[in-house]
């Protein structure tokens, strides 16, 4: 794995075991609201307009498996 590669793989790391912390403490909308809140606005300072609208598309466009906390199932 590339440095950059592992860089990225252990802030993810950090980041997700932290946003799993706060769901104990708040419900997980509430807590992926907030994250993709932040996201976008980091997003949307660093990126030209440009940018910005084809990271939101590649976000939109992109599927992704719901995960399974606790033996719990999702909620949809």
């Amino acid at each position: 794995m590339a440095p950059k590669d592992k860089d990225l793989q252990t802030l993810y790391n950090r980041v997700f075991t932290d946003a799993m912390k706060y769901t104990d403490q708040f419900n997980v909308q509430m807590v992926a609201a907030t994250y993709i809140a932040i996201a976008m606005r980091l997003y949307k300072t660093s990126l030209t307009p440009q940018e910005y609208e084809m990271m939101i598309e590649t976000i939109m466009e992109t599927e992704v498996q719901p995960y399974n906390k606790n033996g719990k199932d999702t909620v949809h």
